[in-house]
């Protein structure tokens, strides 16, 4: 069984998602929770995979209205994300589950991680598998931020602490899922870095074919084959199972707008790869649906600043602060 959680302009990424799934597993359950209001989806339209709304997940109008003036759209997503896995756990669970970004797509059976789950409660991924060796970003200090472990790519399997982690996990996003470095937030992700000390029966994933993205391309090459994609990471070659294409087809989505590691025009493995997903994306590109704005997150996203812009924008907010600060001697006349 595969969950997502998306927006409407979302849902094509998701509706790619669940067939790249059932191409692979078509008797698993493919479950989209949609953070967004269902009355805004276009007439006529109906979903080849089961929705659940905010209502199914728990949410009461009151609660909606708290988190929508709380949060950004991207903020507000990421609060709802445990309760609608919580709700796909209740409803819909049979031998394992996993939870994955719409921006993600199954290149191969994930036969053998359903199998990991048999013996887990949860399973949680690493941004990376290794550290790196120069100076570029992201570094460490980067990933201490934005949280050890991806949120767009976990495992949970029939356990009581599986109950108990989404429960624990529900209640910390409702106020603590703001993108806000300063005060250690980072959405619904920074919370997982705490997920192998509190949660008994927890398990590390650690297979480079798994959740190939921007975040860690650095480290892996890629190979098209007449058996499909292969994935090479420090001298090993594994089949490449799943991908997430949060910020390699948008640069602006995602937590690592500002990574000066990875360049797509010098990686043609990566922009084949990329050329593959926009090729089964273009399927679901023409039902408007990515036009519709979210109901939900009154606050605004954060203004993302690259080059020159990022430069000047830093160099005047510090002279900003620096003449709020100057001591001005005062002038008598």
């Amino acid at each position: 069984m595969l969950i997502t959680i998306s927006t409407i302009a979302q849902l094509p990424q998701a509706l790619t998602l669940g067939r790249s799934f059932h191409q692979h597993h078509p008797d698993q359950p493919f479950i989209i929770g949609l953070a967004d209001n269902a009355y805004n989806l276009p007439t006529g339209w109906q979903s080849p995979f089961p929705l659940l709304t905010l209502a199914d997940a728990g949410f009461s109008p009151e609660a909606l209205a708290a988190l929508s003036a709380r949060y950004t759209p991207t903020e507000f997503r990421a609060a709802t994300k445990p309760a609608f896995i919580r709700a796909a756990y209740d409803r819909f669970f049979q031998s394992g589950m996993l939870y994955a970004d719409p921006s993600a797509y199954v290149f191969a059976p994930l036969s053998g991680l359903f199998n990991t789950l048999s013996t887990h409660s949860l399973l949680v991924n690493p941004h990376w598998l290794t550290a790196p060796s120069d100076s570029l970003l992201p570094d460490e200090k980067h990933l201490q931020n934005v949280g050890l472990y991806s949120s767009g790519l976990i495992g949970f399997g029939r356990h009581p602490e599986t109950s108990r982690m989404l429960n624990w996990w529900h209640e910390r996003v409702q106020d603590h899922a703001h993108l806000d470095f300063c005060h250690g937030q980072c959405l619904d992700q920074t919370w997982l870095m705490h997920v192998p000390t509190f949660f008994a029966n927890t398990g590390l994933l650690k297979d480079p074919g798994l959740q190939v993205a921007l975040w860690n391309l650095p480290e892996r090459r890629l190979r098209h084959t007449p058996l499909g994609w292969q994935v090479s990471h420090n001298g090993q070659t594994t089949p490449l199972l799943t991908a997430d294409f949060q910020g390699l087809l948008r640069p602006d989505e995602g937590l690592f707008q500002q990574q000066t590691r990875f360049n797509l025009g010098q990686r043609p493995d990566g922009k084949h790869l990329l050329d593959d997903y926009q090729k089964a994306l273009r399927e679901q590109a023409s039902t408007g649906l990515t036009r519709i704005v979210p109901a939900y997150g009154q606050q605004p996203e954060p203004v993302v600043r690259r080059s020159w812009r990022r430069a000047a924008h830093e160099r005047l907010s510090r002279l900003s602060r620096w003449i709020d600060t100057v001591p001005v001697r005062p002038v008598h006349r």
